[in-house]
């Protein structure tokens, strides 16, 4: 950042100072001096020279990943964009500082490009390497966006994106390609085995030996329903550890971040009553994939074999379970989905007593 005037004033009443030649010149007091004068003359020059470097430093800095970020996140929406000191900027004359902040609508951010030398074999022929390059997208800025709706992460309006796709492509570097998208949040299903203390975490008696069962990979009866409160804590019948635990893991997973399964079972592990849990199947789904429920049930349908909204699902739900960390398409999980799911088979810990279940 450039400095003052002041700061440079002063800079050089310093270096007067170290001069023996210029002891000559008094008249510290008086503002009106000649030679404080001119100091306030060359000061101002360097000033005015400071800023010129700076702005042109700012304009001349090259285009990287995070720059298209920040212009990201720097969206106005609603207000005319203008050609302004060598750049462009967001005309918010007359706008407080609260309504700036208000229509800047895009909270989340991800830039990301694909790596050259990750799709390329130096060893394939010049057609083939064109052909990767192509297929592969290489030399595409991707810039994924969303905002935020009671709390949580959500799409971009569709007015809004429209908008802020012209406004990319107004300010983007010549020649270079970007593909904006904000989409609805990737679905998940989790479902864990978790041990707990019967003295902090309650379970209803008569639901123990299914859930063991369940655990055990055994069938209970269809119509069989659990008691809502079991995973409650006793003491606080409103909270529910485990799945308030995940429920804040998901949350503060960074945007386009990965969900990390040893991450969530150690957040699980510290939640209260908690003894031991069991990350058994993790199961997810682009918003992208949604679109092939309806098509599959038309399928079905035309076969004479309808099939449920949730078999549909499970059909095109894909099995991350072996998985160590993965990053969802859209850059986060719908948690307000009906198609979310935290499915937890609870079993008190008394291990000195029962046999271990495998």
């Amino acid at each position: 950042m450039a400095r003052t005037i002041a700061e440079i004033q002063n800079q050089i009443l310093e270096e007067k100072g170290k001069q023996a030649t210029l002891n000559g010149l008094t008249d510290n007091q008086s503002k009106t001096a000649i030679w404080r004068l001119w100091i306030n003359i060359v000061a101002t020059a360097i000033w005015i020279h400071e800023k010129i470097v700076e702005k042109n430093a700012l304009i001349s800095r090259p285009h990287t990943l995070n720059w298209y970020r920040e212009q990201a996140l720097s969206f106005v929406y609603g207000q005319d964009l203008i050609w302004k000191e060598g750049s462009y900027k967001f005309d918010t004359q007359g706008l407080s500082e609260t309504e700036i902040s208000e229509k800047k609508v895009v909270k989340h951010c991800a830039v990301s490009e694909v790596d050259l030398s990750s799709v390329i074999n130096p060893d394939t022929s010049v057609n083939q390497i064109f052909s990767d390059y192509f297929h592969n997208q290489v030399g595409v800025v991707f810039i994924k966006v969303a905002t935020e709706s009671g709390g949580y992460i959500s799409p971009v309006d569709l007015n809004v994106l429209s908008s802020f796709k012209e406004y990319i492509a107004r300010i983007k570097d010549a020649g270079n390609q970007v593909i904006v998208s904000s989409l609805p949040g990737d679905v998940l299903k989790l479902h864990l085995n978790v041990f707990v203390d019967p003295l902090t975490i309650y379970i209803k008696p008569q639901d123990i030996k299914y859930y063991k069962e369940l655990m055990m990979g055994n069938p209970i009866p269809e119509d069989y329903e659990f008691d809502p409160q079991n995973g409650a804590l006793i003491s606080k019948p409103s909270v529910k550890p485990v799945e308030k635990a995940i429920e804040d893991y998901l949350k503060n997973i960074e945007f386009n971040g990965a969900f990390v399964k040893s991450f969530l079972v150690d957040t699980i592990q510290k939640a209260e009553g908690v003894k031991i849990p069991v990350l058994k199947s993790v199961k997810t789904v682009s918003s992208l994939g949604l679109g092939n429920l309806a098509q599959q049930g038309n399928s079905a349908a035309r076969n004479s074999e309808p099939l449920s909204e949730a078999q549909q699902l499970e059909s095109i739900l894909q099995d991350a379970s072996k998985i160590e960390y993965f990053i969802p398409k859209a850059g986060y999980f719908d948690l307000k989905s009906k198609y979310f799911e935290i499915k937890v088979n609870y079993v008190p810990y008394t291990f000195y007593r029962d046999n271990r279940i495998e």
